[in-house]
């Protein structure tokens, strides 16, 4: 088996939710995990683990991580989801992405396992992942929750500390209808005895994280705001920040000085890409996989705050989001295009277009983001701002 096959076998035999969205491509529940790992022999058990959930910021706060312990001479396996331009960006360690030799070869020598159990992608990338980092006999491992946390397969690890980065609405068919909801679906990563940081403190769910630490007798630890930088750029990484500071202060406080330095060479340590990069000047371009209201506050907010000139918004999204409480909080004036993406769970174009103009946003329509592109540079100036943004899949089929 070739590594496309593999890749191929993998996209197309089992339940695939990043691909095609629906409740039935999403698999609920810890036990298929669990009997998967245990046909594989448990690959990655013995290693020290962290687990970080949260709706947004999980990506930047485990690279956040990743890179500050490899400042300290750690190699830190970090699994992550979705990918953007390469289905290996989802276990990687610092910059080496798992090879393609071994994820052909662990699945061909599996797949007769695979199909018996009918696992789904996620559960399948996950033990793939694990798999790899042991083979590499990695320090640590940190693992990213695909979505929640209480019924997400990588709740099966049994972590020295978890992280919860903060809550918003986002998934509510699965999660919840409301932030006290989904804090509670987030909060089932908590395990008895083990430490918690909650970056996000506010009154509607501050009970929910307290009263899951409580229970579970974990130390509970709210992220605390520190003056350290991080090249990550836009001022939303301040949380990810605090809650990584925390998190990297309690296990290893005697080297702040090194892993502080690795929170300024997050791109260099570990080429995280898509959280307000830029990707070209003059016009000046930027991409963020931000997908819901709570990360467009954030977006907007940083548009303003670095645009002299006009914005240009490139946008796509998921059929499955809610595309009113986004919409709403754009401004009239600004130049829209919208597209669509080659994933099968985005809304089209033209039909963004009408729900964007129910909201008194004119735009023009894009069979892709490479065509909107290059639109918005030949409208933009030199002192406008470019962002595409509206989800993982517009930012995954840029050309670059």
């Amino acid at each position: 088996m070739t590594y496309q096959e593999a890749v191929d076998w993998l996209y197309d035999a089992v339940p695939n939710f990043q691909r095609d969205g629906g409740s039935k491509n999403y698999k609920i529940g810890l036990e298929g995990p669990k009997e998967l790992w245990s046909h594989l022999e448990y690959p990655g058990k013995s290693i020290p683990t962290m687990h970080v959930a949260g709706t947004n910021g999980k990506g930047s706060s485990a690279h956040l991580l990743a890179s500050g312990m490899k400042e300290m001479g750690l190699r830190v396996g970090v699994f992550s989801s979705p990918h953007l331009f390469d289905f290996r960006e989802r276990a990687k360690i610092s910059t080496k992405l798992i090879p393609e030799a071994f994820v052909a070869d662990w699945v061909s020598t599996h797949l007769k396992t695979f199909e018996a159990l009918g696992s789904s992608f996620f559960e399948l990338t996950l033990m793939l992942a694990l798999s790899w980092f042991e083979h590499e006999n990695v320090d640590w491992v940190i693992l990213e929750t695909g979505m929640g946390g209480r019924l997400d397969a990588t709740n099966i690890c049994s972590p020295e500390i978890c992280l919860i980065t903060n809550i918003g609405l986002d998934h509510q068919q699965f999660l919840g209808k409301d932030r006290v909801s989904i804090a509670g679906e987030k909060a089932g990563i908590i395990k008895p005895g083990v430490p918690v940081v909650i970056v996000e403190k506010d009154e509607e769910t501050y009970q929910i994280f307290a009263s899951a630490a409580s229970e579970k007798c974990a130390p509970l630890f709210w992220a605390k705001s520190t003056d350290l930088t991080t090249d990550l750029k836009g001022s939303y990484q301040k949380e990810n920040v605090n809650g990584a500071a925390q998190v990297l202060a309690l296990l290893f406080p005697e080297s702040k000085s090194l892993w502080s330095l690795g929170m300024n060479r997050v791109h260099e340590n570990t080429s995280f890409f898509g959280r307000w990069t830029e990707i070209s000047r003059k016009p000046r371009a930027v991409v963020d996989t931000g997908h819901n209201a709570a990360a467009f506050t954030f977006l907007i907010a940083q548009a303003h705050k670095e645009c002299n000139g006009e914005q240009h918004w490139i946008l796509g999204a998921a059929a499955d989001k809610d595309l009113s409480a986004v919409m709403k909080q754009l401004p009239k004036n600004n130049h829209y295009y919208w597209v669509s993406t080659s994933n099968n769970r985005t809304i089209r174009s033209n039909e963004l277009a009408l729900i964007g103009a129910k909201f008194g946003l004119s735009g023009v329509s894009y069979l892709n983001v490479n065509m909107a592109l290059e639109a918005a540079k030949e409208n933009a100036r030199d002192n406008d701002l470019i962002i595409i943004s509206g989800s993982t899949f517009i930012i995954a089929d840029l050309q670059l």
